[in-house]
């Protein structure tokens, strides 16, 4: 009966073929740039790395930007950094025409004021989002998170689905799945390593 309930991402909204324009969002630590770089190396496999575009939101960690970087320069892919709205829109359109863009973005608590207006940016420039959630947090962490990335308050958006992160790493799955259950969230992929691109698979 769980597993019926279990809301999946279908074969056919697999990200690197469907290809888009996504988000990966969360609070720090859970994985959003391992998990970006994951997805884009199977885009640039697929497709080629002339289809792939990436850009990076996160201008207030050290480094955050240079762990994308050697990603992309092993893809042969630069990495956009932008600081605002306008910066997102622009280099969005000078993305038009590619299959895939990955918006690696900045890691904020999820009780944090700045979350929202991120959200509100990603929206107003037609980024889907994708939530990510560790499977190590515990059960109200994950709630937080959900709560506080899920529908945009301004606009009332709600994201297109979540990424499960860390399952190698957690003792028990249950608070993660009573989340997802609860919330009729879409699981699209589920991370369980940190091998590029390896330890990222479809849900099942």
């Amino acid at each position: 009966k769980l597993i019926a309930q279990l809301k999946c991402a279908g074969p056919g909204e697999d990200l690197v073929e469907t290809g888009g324009v996504f988000a990966l969002t969360g609070p720090t630590g859970v994985g959003k740039t391992t998990t970006t770089a994951k997805l884009a190396a199977r885009c640039a496999v697929k497709h080629g790395a002339s289809s792939l575009g990436l850009i990076s939101t996160d201008t207030y960690r050290i480094g955050a930007q240079d762990q994308l970087r050697v990603f992309g320069k092993i893809l042969g892919v630069p990495v956009h950094a932008v600081h605002d709205a306008l910066g997102l829109e622009q280099t969005l359109a000078q993305m038009r025409d590619k299959h895939l863009v990955l918006v690696d973005t900045i890691g904020l608590g999820q009780r944090d004021e700045r979350v929202p207006e991120g959200i509100t940016m990603l929206d107003a420039c037609g980024v889907r989002r994708l939530v990510l959630l560790a499977a190590t947090s515990q059960i109200e962490t994950l709630e937080d998170v959900v709560t506080a990335y899920g529908a945009d308050r301004a606009t009332g958006i709600e994201p297109a689905g979540v990424i499960v992160t860390k399952i190698d790493e957690a003792a028990r799955l249950g608070g993660t799945l009573d989340v997802l259950l609860r919330h009729r969230l879409a699981v699209h992929y589920v991370g369980n390593g940190q091998r590029v691109p390896e330890d990222l698979q479809s849900p099942d």
